[in-house]
């Protein structure tokens, strides 16, 4: 009996040696950081994001993500407890999350009329009513820079519509109000589609201005600084890849994120959107463009005063990951 018990401990203190052995071998891979994101609508700025998801660069640099969508558009940092947020960056201007990483580097938005011109110009709004976005919203500002440089006056040459909450503006424009709508892909997409509106030019010719970022609060920087570099990293390598490659190969993967789009559809949005450079090259949040939106802010009676830039801003992990990041080519 002693001969058995004493056999069978040392089987198990060679097979407990085999396993330390093993382990001291065979390194378990990191543990990927859950994160939660929200973000303020499904739109076509944010692709970048959705195609690091999709292709797996989150997950390489030790990140799972989860993604839901604000209802109605409405992002409140301060009641909600997200460690990551996708919203434009004039959510930002004031205390609370600061921008980490840009996602676009000029305003989504296009202006949609009710009939397809081919010749549209800008002096067309004269006298016209035009629905846009809250007073002190990227797109809104993007379009008061606009008539201001044409010498149209919002709310003398043309009315401007700011009071609508963002979930019934296209009801509104559907039921009759407004000769004129700002709105982002996909919706103005959708509108075109069902011929019930026709884009008919882009307010990313407003400037270079960083509209949609990526953003978290100090605190939550300042603990995971390796999430947000890592977050960065992922981003900057999806840029890449929508650098070199066609719309129609874009399409296919972000198709996912966008189920209520025909395929031909999608293209076309991404098409348009990456021939007016809607996506930057790199994550980084320049500051001339960040300056850009402050003034048109200011000019338009919506920001008191200046916000520095280092304020909203915390550019250090994209400048990270552009200079030191590992970009993977692109999958054929």
């Amino acid at each position: 009996m002693r001969r058995i018990l004493l056999a069978a401990a040392t089987v198990t203190v060679l097979a407990a040696g085999a396993v330390a052995v093993w382990f001291l071998t065979h390194p378990r891979e990191p543990e990927a950081h859950r994160i939660s994101v929200r973000e303020s609508a499904r739109e076509i700025a944010y692709l970048p994001h959705y195609l690091a998801a999709a292709l797996g660069y989150f997950e390489d640099n030790g990140l799972r993500l989860s993604l839901t969508t604000a209802p109605r558009g409405v992002v409140g940092p301060a009641q909600e407890k997200f460690d990551l947020y996708l919203v434009p960056l004039d959510r930002l201007m004031v205390d609370g999350p600061v921008a980490f990483a840009a996602l676009t580097g000029k305003d989504p938005n296009f202006l949609l009329g009710r009939e397809a011109k081919p010749d549209f110009q800008w002096e067309s709004l004269r006298r016209h009513t035009v629905i846009g976005d809250p007073p002190d919203a990227t797109g809104e500002a993007a379009l008061e820079e606009i008539l201001r440089r044409l010498e149209l006056v919002p709310q003398t040459h043309v009315t401007v519509i700011q009071h609508l909450p963002v979930h019934l503006r296209v009801g509104a424009f559907l039921a009759g109000t407004g000769s004129y709508i700002i709105l982002t892909d996909p919706m103005a997409a959708l509108l075109e589609k069902a011929e019930t509106g026709f884009a008919l030019v882009s307010l990313a010719e407003a400037g270079r201005v960083p509209s949609r970022v990526c953003a978290a609060t100090p605190e939550f920087l300042q603990t995971h600084p390796d999430i947000a570099l890592g977050y960065c990293i992922a981003v900057f390598q999806a840029q890449e890849w929508i650098a070199q490659k066609s719309p129609a190969e874009i399409a296919v993967v972000a198709a996912p994120f966008f189920p209520y789009l025909d395929l031909e559809t999608l293209e076309r949005v991404i098409a348009r959107n990456k021939a007016l450079g809607l996506w930057p090259a790199n994550p980084l949040v320049e500051e001339d463009g960040y300056q850009n939106l402050q003034n048109w802010l200011i000019q338009s009676g919506e920001l008191p005063q200046a916000v520095p830039f280092h304020q909203a801003v915390v550019p250090s992990f994209a400048r990270e990951s552009v200079e030191g990041g590992t970009v993977p080519p692109p999958p054929q």
